[in-house]
Parts: C-alpha cells; structure tokens; sequence
C-alpha cells in the first residue's frame, strides 16, 4: 500500500498561505511579500488541478 499525500488539502493550505501573505504585505507595508503570496496562490492552483485529474 502506498501512502499518497492529499493534494487536495496541500492546494488548500498553499492557498491560504498565500492569502495570509497578502494580508502580512498590506499590514506590513512590504511589497516582496506580494510576490510570495502569488506564487503560493499558483502552486494550490495547480495541486488543486493534479487533484482533480486524480
């Protein structure tokens, strides 16, 4: 038996991860984190469609 991870779940967390980096570049007022928090957004989107096609 193989143990696979849930891609489904990691999407999620990549997503919010990224979503929480939005919210330390507004309060923070550092634009780098921008950067960061869309590259997390894209690696959920695309766990999120390995998932699926699973």
């Amino acid at each position: 038996m193989s143990n696979q991870p849930n891609k489904k779940l990691s999407g999620y967390l990549f997503m919010g991860s990224g979503c929480l980096f939005f919210i330390a570049a507004f309060f923070g007022k550092q634009v780098a984190f921008c950067g960061i928090g869309a590259a997390f957004i894209a690696i959920g989107v695309l766990y999120l469609s390995i998932a699926r096609k699973a």
